[in-house]
């Protein structure tokens, strides 16, 4: 009989929201410290119903002398004064969540930011950080959450909201020109569906984005 045992590890609660979107589209996730930034983004993009065909990032951005002061944490591949503006960069491959968002600076702003053709932003809040003994199997886990996911392709904030708005009315004459009869799927949130995908799904994307596959 083989059994995992508990260990002590230091817990992050993440809220993630969609920036600019109403009605909120938002995840809350556990995750613990250790972890990758690029394993946070791979839980963020199955998380907000994504499928992983883009390049993502995160900024951590404060004010320093009345000045917007930005880190940027970026996948290995990205060519960088293409997506972001001159500033510290880093890779998320090599950053684990205690280096990115420990610091002493209270006004620091954390950005998961995906797609850079429809620029999904997404806000990170650190709600709680908590150690305690944990088996890993229970996490990642998502604990709460808001608002349908996101659609690949779709255009982004805007185009999104048109598309709910389209979908709710019964209007989607236009969308039928675009798509054919392959709608975009709306998916509501449902916290069982979320993490009954999050673990194959990061493991996908994690051979995807790191393997080429």
């Amino acid at each position: 009989m083989t059994y995992e045992q508990m260990a002590t590890h230091t817990i992050y609660q993440i809220e993630a929201k969609l920036d600019d979107f109403q009605p909120v589209i938002g995840r809350t996730i556990l995750i613990n410290a250790e972890r990758s930034l690029a394993y946070l983004g791979y839980t963020l993009i199955s998380a907000f119903g994504l499928e992983g065909s883009h390049l993502f990032g995160f900024q951590k951005s404060f004010e320093l002398f009345n000045h917007q002061q930005s880190y940027y944490y970026l996948l290995p591949a990205m060519d960088l004064p293409e997506f972001v503006a001159p500033g510290k960069h880093y890779s998320v491959m090599e950053t684990n969540l205690n280096q990115f968002f420990s610091s002493s600076n209270l006004n620091n702003q954390f950005t998961f930011q995906y797609d850079f053709g429809d620029n999904w932003k997404i806000s990170l809040n650190v709600e709680s950080i908590e150690t305690k003994e944990i088996m890993l199997h229970d996490i990642p886990r998502v604990t709460g959450g808001s608002g349908y996911g996101l659609i690949e392709d779709i255009g982004g904030n805007s185009e999104l909201h048109d598309y709910i708005e389209a979908f709710a009315s019964g209007d989607l004459d236009h969308y039928y020109q675009i798509f054919g009869n392959q709608l975009p799927h709306l998916r509501p949130f449902s916290l069982p569906i979320a993490n009954e995908k999050l673990k194959p799904e990061i493991s996908i994307l994690k051979r995807q984005y790191e393997d080429n596959e």
